[in-house]
């Protein structure tokens, strides 16, 4: 599975080539198409480069040292005379100072539906639970914005109450009296932490960049042992892997602005991730099966941001998310049992903040804005099931594999500060809380911490 998927990730790579220097050339041969006027002057405010040719033209320290009527005053279209300072096309993506978004999401598998009986002991058990995911397809919008940046970063999230499992073992016996003994009832909930890595490098004069990430997730390993023999394990399930899935995100800016009142940003782009991680194992009586989301996933998105001198920011993204292929169950014994269908899913997170306190002239603690966001993740299809018997030496279970609440529509509040250390160093601290009851709910409460360094 993982080597097709990696012919075809070779493919991919082959077609990103011609693809960029086709980007990058489109601004090359629209420049060509400008004709700048000869003699143009030199403005050190808006810092663009000057033709060997006119070294000699006059400098003029401030366009606002200009008097309108001086014949040197009309001299090109590439710097407007009636802007702001700072205003014109001397200005890039980069210096908008808008936080990151920071995000909420978890991402899922599926859930299992049991019923085991084991032979030896007579015992059967039943139950239901979530299985935990190494971070099947992060949102493009967690910690990540509009402007191409060169940064490295750090992402932690806690995900308090993120599985359950709920599960009944019935010892099919009687104690010394001759009465029967009563069922072992369990309902247990589990919280997972993540931890991604993050490098983004931006390229074609910082309008594109290239981002990779690694989410690294805690194992996540849940066992009820039997009732009969309490060494004998009558279900367990965990992560194989603690290497989630490896996304990489292609950015590029369509169209940015910088005026007196707003500045913004609007930008496209995809995202790919591949199938690194390993699954999750499930253990029922002594049989053993896996579910393993063996897909590659492409997310296309469009994202916008947009600032204000006056010190608030809003910004926004929307993402859809394809897969190629489907969630794969494997069971160890039998093989290959089938394939439960992903739904594509679009998110659409929306985000404002206002700055709280600016010091630009300080060597540290240069800024702090609070920061509120509503995330929304959607199913386009219902979640599919798949049933099958999993067969061991000493047990016989029948499974279900799937998603049991049909579509999903999940909906998150995010709050949080965003702290400026110092012109290459930022972090944002918050916490996020969902806004809807299972099984829209993914779970009761998440805290984020995130880490840039900036170039």
């Amino acid at each position: 599975m993982r080597e097709h998927w990696g012919l075809l990730c070779q493919k991919l790579f082959r077609l990103a080539g011609p693809t960029a220097a086709c980007l990058m050339l489109s601004p090359i041969a629209n420049a060509q198409d400008f004709e700048q006027p000869e003699g143009r002057i030199r403005v050190v405010d808006h810092q663009f480069a000057e033709p060997e040719a006119n070294q000699n033209a006059p400098l003029i320290i401030n366009q606002n040292q200009l008097d309108p009527n001086s014949p040197e005053a009309i001299f090109t279209p590439w710097v407007t005379q009636n802007c702001a300072p700072g205003f014109g096309m001397a200005k890039k993506p980069q210096s908008l100072d808008t936080p990151n978004m920071i995000g909420d999401f978890l991402g899922r598998t599926g859930s299992v539906n049991f019923s085991t009986t084991t032979m030896g002991s007579l015992e059967t058990s039943q139950g239901l639970f979530d299985i935990p995911g190494s971070g099947r397809v992060p949102k493009v919008a967690e910690n990540n914005s509009a402007i191409p940046r060169d940064r490295f970063y750090f992402t932690y999230n806690h995900f308090h109450n993120a599985y359950s499992a709920n599960s009944t073992v019935n010892p099919n016996d009687v104690d010394m009296d001759m009465i029967p003994l009563d069922p072992v009832v369990r309902s247990d909930q589990f919280h997972q932490n993540r931890f991604t890595l993050g490098l983004e490098k931006t390229f074609l004069y910082g309008d594109m960049s290239v981002e990779f990430r690694l989410p690294l997730v805690t194992q996540v390993d849940y066992e009820v042992p039997g009732f009969t023999d309490p060494t004998s394990t009558a279900f367990s399930f965990g992560t194989n892997d603690p290497t989630g899935n490896l996304s990489m995100i292609l950015k590029k800016v369509l169209f940015d602005w910088y005026g007196p009142r707003s500045s913004g940003v609007i930008s496209s782009g995809f995202a790919l991730t591949f199938p690194t991680s390993e699954g999750a194992s499930v253990n029922l009586g002594d049989a053993t099966f896996l579910v393993d989301d063996a897909g590659l996933h492409f997310s296309p998105y469009m994202t916008m941001l947009i600032e204000s001198p006056a010190g608030w920011f809003i910004q926004g993204f929307v993402e859809f998310d394809y897969s190629t292929d489907k969630i794969a169950v494997e069971d160890r014994n039998a093989g290959g049992v089938g394939k439960v269908d992903i739904p594509d899913v679009v998110n659409l997170d929306v985000g404002a903040g206002w700055w709280l306190a600016r010091y630009p002239d300080n060597h540290l603690f240069k800024g702090l804005a609070g920061i509120v966001e509503y995330h929304y993740t959607g199913q386009r299809q219902d979640f599919e099931n798949i049933a099958f018997q999993s067969v061991g030496q000493n047990s016989t279970s029948d499974v279900i594999v799937g998603g049991f609440d049909s579509r999903r529509d999940i909906m998150n509040l995010t709050t949080g500060v965003h702290v400026v250390v110092t012109d290459h160093i930022n972090a944002r601290v918050a916490g996020v809380v969902p806004l809807r009851d299972a099984p829209d709910r993914q779970f009761d409460a998440e805290v984020v911490f995130q880490l840039d360094l900036v170039r």
